[in-house]
């Protein structure tokens, strides 16, 4: 053997494998790498957008708070000055039915009073009238003057 022509059939053969290499191997697995290349790309790119969007989502969710709590405020505050505006027309409408029925009761009062000083000064002129006739129909003396007085004014005392 010899060593020119070995060496030649494997310059021969390690050509033709590197050319069968270069034709069929080599374009599919420089496809694979290209199509896995621009699949980690977009990957890159779409966790990047992600990043942005949740960026974005979560400053448009600090702002919806934020105007959450400032229309919860607004109603809370409405609500507030719609109770005390209840409550003064309540404590207006207590003191104006507290004032009617306390003058509903003076004016009544005021009607007692007079029928009770009619009614006594009826009685007392009843009496005193008895109590002259009792005077006038007795004789005119001291003691019995004096004793039919006190029995009229113990009458009118009952």
């Amino acid at each position: 053997m010899n060593i020119n022509a070995t060496l030649l059939g494997q310059m021969i053969a390690f050509g033709l494998f590197v050319w069968f290499c270069w034709k069929f191997v080599w374009p599919p697995l420089l496809a694979a790498m290209e199509e896995r290349a621009a699949k980690i790309e977009q990957g890159l790119k779409d966790s990047e957008d992600s990043a942005k969007k949740i960026v974005e989502a979560e400053a448009e969710s600090k702002k919806m708070i934020t105007k959450a709590k400032s229309e919860a405020k607004k109603v809370l505050d409405n609500a507030k000055s719609q109770a005390e505006k209840i409550v003064d027309d309540a404590k207006n409408k207590a003191n104006e039915e507290k004032d009617r029925i306390v003058g509903s009761a003076q004016s009544e009062i005021e009607k007692e009073v007079v029928n009770a000083k009619k009614s006594l000064e009826k009685d007392f002129a009843t009496n005193v009238m008895a109590a002259a006739k009792k005077i006038i129909s007795k004789e005119i003396s001291s003691s019995n003057h004096e004793e039919t007085i006190n029995k009229s004014l113990e009458d009118f005392r009952k």
